[in-house]
């Protein structure tokens, strides 16, 4: 089960109570570095970091008059019949924790002090973006939950099924289904779509997802995205009004019959998380420079029609967004450090990125931001839209932000001979 608390304090107090009486199994950080890595058994006070963090950004103040939120804190508790072990449910946490808030510092404390002494994570996420200095928006708590039932079955265990209506429920279902979307994956590939691949082959659904992930990458605005799709031979139009959840629908201008929808494609492609995005500045993995390198490759390959050279530009970025790196040191450490095969892809993407120049050969330093009641003084207390896109958009140009790696803590309590 997945359950969902919003905090309106400072986080030390949820802090000492998950820590109080050394009850806390072992702890995970997302974002977040341990500086006592030789004793990482020792006391960390997390919470003053994310209250830091909140304080540096000016986002520990009300909005518009409105109690501010400070945090939210989720509740991972597996089915007891799974009898799970830390080791998994901390797999399990982190990987889900990844998934959703890859861009926010995140503590996450692990207990077993309920009645048949069953693991369950406490996850605490600040309400910070890092990337953007956003206020973290709510996320639809269904999706959340159903994406950690998938994460669940995916590895074995036990998944809550939601029960199906029954009487008047039924009925009003039929008349009015649900707005549900098609995947609750960020990146969903078909069956039909990866046997083409596989084959050497032209897939039009694997073209259109190469052009919207490169668009995506380094647009900042939903006119920009748009603007960008249609140089790379995309037109973008809404679904039909009648369809109960709103999407866009992707075609090829030159084969206007071959479309899709975007959470077709992934959740990650369709209309409502792309539009929430693009009104934050956009992704802003790639600085500047990079970004202009990227339109400028994209553009000539769609107008040679170099498929292997556009497919290739979009693994880049997808490497990028996923591994969150912000330089090529990065990405050499990170095929340095994958043992498996996938690390000569990476060294492949790396080497493309860095003949692109796509990214910094090193990470830039870090700046860090102002309050925003100091940038409304500055600019006497008028920061329109379009100012505030452009101070975020100047910041990205000059920051980076190392892979986020969970650094563990040691099992905390004495051993008791477990």
């Amino acid at each position: 089960m997945l359950k969902t608390i919003s905090g309106h304090t400072s986080t030390r107090g949820i802090c000492r109570y998950l820590t109080k009486k050394n009850r806390a199994l072992a702890s995970d950080y997302l974002n977040i570095d341990n500086p006592d890595l030789e004793h990482p058994e020792s006391a960390f006070d997390w919470a003053a970091v994310m209250d830091g963090t909140r304080h540096s950004f000016g986002n520990d103040v009300p909005w518009r008059g409105r109690r501010v939120r400070t945090y939210k804190h989720y509740v991972v508790s597996p089915d007891p019949k799974d009898r799970i072990e830390l080791p998994a449910l901390r797999e399990l946490a982190v990987a889900w924790a990844a998934e959703h808030f890859g861009d926010f510092e995140m503590a996450i404390v692990y207990h077993d002090d309920n009645e048949h002494g069953i693991p369950h994570a406490h996850l605490i996420v600040n309400n910070t973006n890092l990337e953007t200095g956003r206020r973290l928006q709510d996320p639809d708590p269904k999706a959340l939950a159903a994406s950690l039932q998938r994460m669940a079955e995916e590895r074995g265990l036990s998944a809550l099924k939601s029960p199906e209506p029954s009487g008047v429920a039924a009925r009003a279902e039929r008349r009015s289904p649900r707005a549900r979307p098609s995947t609750y994956r960020s990146e969903y590939v078909r069956r039909a779509e990866k046997e083409l691949q596989d084959r050497g082959e032209y897939s039009w659904t694997a073209d259109i997802r190469a052009r919207v992930r490169i668009a995506r990458s380094v647009s900042r605005s939903e006119p920009e995205f748009r603007n960008l799709l249609g140089t790379l031979g995309v037109t973008v139009s809404d679904n039909s009004p009648r369809t109960p959840r709103r999407d866009w629908i992707y075609a090829l201008a030159d084969h206007p019959t071959w479309r899709v929808s975007g959470e077709r494609l992934g959740l990650s492609y369709g209309r409502e998380r792309l539009e929430s995005l693009l009104r934050s500045g956009g992704m802003g993995r790639i600085p500047e420079e990079g970004e202009s390198a990227v339109v400028d490759v994209a553009r000539r390959a769609v107008e040679v029609g170099n498929l292997e050279e556009l497919s290739l530009l979009s693994k880049a970025v997808a490497l990028i967004e996923t591994a969150r790196v912000s330089s090529l040191a990065d990405l050499d450490v990170l095929a340095a450090r994958n043992a498996s095969l996938d690390a000569r892809d990476i060294a492949v993407v790396a080497s493309y990125a860095r003949a692109m120049k796509i990214l910094p050969e090193q990470r830039p330093a870090l700046q860090p931001r102002k309050p925003a009641s100091a940038r409304n003084a500055h600019r006497g207390g008028a920061a329109s839209e379009r100012d505030s896109r452009g101070a975020i958009a100047d910041e990205r140009a000059t920051r980076g932000d190392a892979p986020p790696a969970f650094n563990r803590q040691q099992d905390r309590r004495e051993d008791k001979g477990r």
